[in-house]
Parts: structure tokens; C-alpha cells; sequence
């Protein structure tokens, strides 16, 4: 618990230009307790689908109260859904939670069914209900084996950014960058920053953090340096262009 405090309040505030570390103040008091229940519910209600309620039988499952307190209590709509990557720091308590109460000699009352079986039957069936709802289940789609005309135009102004600069990105533009340059996350503030950022890759329909791709862009636009290097599909890449 102390390293994750000193983590989240020392380390990345302090490799932060603006000394924020913005998904901990999204998370700050208890702002969204009262709202969206109806998605909170279906949360819960997964969790204990995919384990057939077993998971209750384990005091494991008191495990999951940590980060289901954070998420129930967050701002931000999007921590609230059972099917973002959120989920990913439930799912194996809950499945250790679910071999915890079996081991324990829980079972399901299934009618005609016996055994070993029987409570792993409900489990996995609410697991493969639930499967195309996930976003695994675009792997069945068609388009998802195309490049879309802002995947491409992404690919190539990520492309024609050198390497060893540096970069300021918008949110899902930056992993791609961050193997061979210094990244930095585009917000408008940042361009006032020492050291000077020298390119800006801003996707406009990135919602994270909320408006800082527009404002961003405009904090850019007003300023004489930064030239338009290529603006297609809703991805604009620019270069500061210094004069001395």
C-alpha cells in the first residue's frame, strides 16, 4: 500500500510536465457514487454470472471490494462498465474466489446433475452468454480485419514522425510513439513547457483527457511556430518550427 502511495503521488506526478497524474484526481472522493447504478448493477451482476454466485462462498471475495469501491465511486461513466479493461484486476480474484468455494464443497443446486460438474456448468455458460458482448467479439466482424481510413491516416502521421524527438501525443497516440522518442501526453499546457516539445500528433476524437485534443490543437494554432504537416481523417500532425 505504500508503494502504490508513493507511486501514485510522487513518482508519475514528478515525470509529469504539469505535476498531475490525472487518472488519480478522475478517481478523487466519492463525486459518481450516486449515479449509474444501472450499470453498476450489471457489473456486480457479471461478476457473479461468470462464477454462478460461488464467488460469495470465499472470503476471497472480500478482495474485490477495493476495486469495485473505487470504480462504483469514480466520476468518469466509463469505470463503471463491466466490459472495459477495468475488469481485468476483478476477474482472476473472482475465478480464485470461484475454485476457493468449490474446493470448500460448494455446489449448484442443477437438477440431475451430480458431482464435480455441476457447478462449473453455470460458470461457463455465462461465460460464453456473455462472449459477444465483449469486445472480443469484433474479432468475428469483417471490418475488423480492415484498416479504416483514420487507422491509415493514423499509421502514416506516426510514421513521419522522426525518431529520438520530442513528442507530444494525444492519448492513443502515444503508445506507438513511445519506443523511439520522448512522449509526452498533448495537453495545452504542455507546449509552454521547457523542454519545447518539437511535434504534436493529436487524434481530434480522443476523449482523454476531456477536450485536451481540441484545446490542444487550438493552444497550437495560435501560436506562429507550429506548422501543419499533414490534417487528414481526424489526425493532425505538426512540427514547431523555431526561428533565431
Amino acid at each position: 500500500m505504500l508503494a502504490a502511495l508513493l507511486v501514485l503521488k510522487v513518482v508519475i506526478p514528478g515525470f509529469a510536465p504539469d505535476g498531475r497524474y490525472l487518472y488519480a484526481e478522475q478517481v478523487r472522493g466519492a463525486n459518481g457514487f450516486l449515479d449509474g447504478w444501472s450499470v453498476k448493477v450489471l457489473t456486480v451482476l457479471a461478476l457473479l454470472a461468470v462464477t454462478g454466485g460461488l464467488v460469495v462462498r470465499s472470503p476471497l471475495a472480500w478482495l474485490l471490494l477495493p476495486t469495485l469501491a473505487w470504480r462504483f465511486t469514480s466520476s468518469v461513466p466509463s469505470h463503471w462498465e463491466p466490459g472495459l479493461p477495468y475488469s481485468a484486476v476483478l476477474v482472476p480474484v473472482a475465478f480464485a474466489a470461484l475454485v476457493d468455494a468449490i474446493r470448500r464443497g460448494a455446489r449448484l443446486p442443477v437438477p440431475g446433475l451430480r458431482g464435480f460438474r455441476a457447478p462449473l456448468l453455470v460458470p461457463v455458460g455465462a461465460a460464453l452468454l456473455l462472449l459477444p458482448l465483449q469486445p472480443t467479439a469484433q474479432l468475428a466482424t469483417p471490418g475488423f480485419w480492415r484498416e479504416s481510413p483514420r487507422e491509415a491516416a493514423a499509421r502514416a502521421a506516426v510514421e513521419l514522425v522522426p525518431n529520438g524527438v520530442r513528442v507530444a501525443a494525444s492519448n492513443t497516440l502515444a503508445p506507438h510513439l513511445t519506443d523511439r522518442n520522448v512522449v509526452w501526453l498533448a495537453v495545452p499546457g504542455l507546449l509552454d513547457q521547457d523542454p519545447m516539445v518539437e511535434w504534436l500528433v493529436v487524434d481530434r476524437t480522443d476523449g482523454f483527457p476531456a477536450g485536451a485534443a481540441a484545446d490542444t490543437l487550438q493552444k497550437a494554432a495560435d501560436d506562429p511556430t507550429w506548422r501543419v504537416v499533414r490534417d487528414e481523417a481526424g489526425i493532425v500532425l505538426l512540427r514547431r518550427c523555431l526561428t533565431w
